[in-house]
């Protein structure tokens, strides 16, 4: 039973390490020394009647000793686990030789027969999550996988990465391996295999520091690297990325992407999903590979931030739908600032950006840029001091044209007043509200009322230019615009 030191087990639906076999003092037997994965709580740090037997690692009272009864699940071997899952018996069962279809019978093929030809060697994917797996294979069985390019053995047993090594030497051919949500703690032990992957994943893995996954990717010469869902938030120090061409990081606790700038060969970069990644500021010269950018469900607030992807030489993809950002945006009016602000960008969204999508979207971000400006006098470079790329953009297409507001038939009977309530020479609350010119004077008394939350008081109305007088709206029986109201004017409420 000593090679159950280190190994991961389930009972009872808790989960758990091997750290001791063996008695105990004051008992009699084997016991096994445990430790409680969280949250399950423990009783020690391994210290029975003061005397170690093994020490904790996930917290100093996760320990516990327990006997090693039947209803352990210890899981299985890597090839059990296989012949599980792709070798099932068909004899034993009946399978008809025939089925009634609407131009008579017609024959099907014995299922038992093509079962005998889905052998192990033959497949390229294996697929194993879940099957509670650890160890590796045997000598006798190394040629068994021969073929299999893609292993996935996530949510597993392995609780040592020279296991996973071995593993992956077993299958030469294995070039994408994923590992996500393993029992894997740091520190990791990293052994002298020769290993060589396209492509490794450890999502779901909070228990594994920053610096052993980076040292993960070193060792295995991934390309693409996947790292997601794992509470990281420190990526500092990538140094041993340096070689490293896909990136993703989604769903964590990022809070700054630029320590990934120095990484020479990064081309792929995902960090979708942090949310607490709210400021960019990308410096030049930096992130000189990297082509495509994930940002959709960040925190990204500020236009000036992704201006600063223009700093981003080779950017032509990118993704930053679900953010703050464009949150409250029309669809059109969100994609025309992106593509206006960020000329580089050929793909957004998911969409690509045509030639002639890039005029209309340049043009309708000049206007809605002329159209936030006050002043039409020197129109450009105050559009300039405010919004990037106007002069550029001003240069391809011309000074954008300033519509003047067309008004409808119910503007012209409209006058935008502010209702204003007082009492004791004292401003309570200014309300805007538009009312219609021929409003009564009693029809206005309801809504003061309701503004005013009182039903005693008195109408005053000044109109533009305000010169302090005031007019007391002394006739129910009169429309506003017998007093003059026009766009402008002030409704005093004054309360009794």
């Amino acid at each position: 039973m000593d090679d159950l030191v280190g190994r991961w087990f389930t009972i009872d639906g808790d989960c758990g390490i091997v750290r001791y076999v063996g008695p105990v003092s004051g008992t009699h037997g084997t016991w096994l020394g445990i430790e409680w994965a969280p949250p399950k709580p423990g009783k020690h740090n391994g210290t029975k009647s003061k005397r170690s037997y093994f020490s904790c690692s996930f917290s100093p009272t996760s320990g516990a000793f327990i006997r090693p009864v039947s209803r352990i699940i210890w899981g299985q071997s890597l090839l059990s686990a296989a012949h599980s899952r792709y070798s099932t018996d068909l004899s034993s069962i009946d399978f008809p030789q025939t089925i009634d279809g609407s131009r008579g019978q017609v024959s099907v093929p014995r299922l038992d027969i093509i079962a005998k030809f889905q052998t192990l060697e033959q497949l390229e994917i294996l697929g194993l999550d879940t099957q509670c797996v650890f160890g590796t294979l045997k000598e006798d069985d190394l040629g068994v996988f021969a073929r299999v390019h893609t292993l996935l053995l996530a949510n597993n047993f392995f609780t040592k990465w020279t296991w996973v090594e071995e593993v992956v030497c077993q299958m030469p051919k294995v070039r994408v391996l994923d590992m996500s949500a393993n029992p894997l703690y740091s520190p990791l032990s990293f052994g002298n295999k020769e290993v060589e992957l396209h492509e490794i994943r450890v999502d779901n893995s909070p228990h594994i520091s920053w610096s052993d996954v980076c040292r993960i990717a070193h060792t295995t010469r991934a390309h693409t690297l996947s790292h997601g869902w794992s509470a990281r938030s420190d990526i500092s120090s990538p140094l041993l990325l340096a070689h490293v061409r896909v990136l993703k990081l989604a769903y964590n606790n990022i809070r700054d992407i630029r320590p990934l700038g120095t990484l020479a060969c990064l081309e792929h970069l995902d960090v979708r999903g942090n949310t607490q990644l709210c400021d960019l500021h990308i410096e030049c010269d930096t992130f000189h590979a990297l082509t495509t950018l994930d940002l959709s469900e960040t925190g990204v607030t500020d236009w000036p931030c992704v201006d600063t992807l223009n700093n981003i030489q080779k950017l032509h993809t990118l993704r930053i739908i679900h953010t703050p950002l464009v949150h409250g945006m029309a669809e059109l009016a969100a994609r025309a600032q992106l593509v206006a602000r960020l000329p580089h960008v050929l793909k957004l969204d998911g969409s690509v950006v045509s030639a002639d999508e890039r005029t209309d979207m340049e043009r309708s971000y000049l206007a809605s840029c002329a159209r936030s400006v006050t002043e039409t006098n020197e129109l450009v470079e105050k559009m300039a001091r405010v919004f990037p790329r106007i002069h550029e953009l001003v240069h391809t297409h011309g000074v954008p044209h300033v519509p003047h507001p067309v008004r409808t038939a119910l503007d012209s009977r409209l006058a935008h007043t502010t209702l204003q309530v007082v009492n004791k020479d004292e401003v309570l609350s200014n309300t805007e509200r538009p009312l219609i010119r021929t409003m009564l004077v009693r029809q206005l008394r309801p809504v003061a009322m309701r503004i005013a939350r009182t039903k005693s008081f008195g109408l005053y109305i000044s109109n533009p230019p305000h010169t302090n007088s005031w007019t007391l709206l002394d006739n129910e029986a009169r429309s506003l615009s017998f007093y003059g109201v026009e766009d402008g004017s002030i409704i005093r409420i004054v309360k009794d």
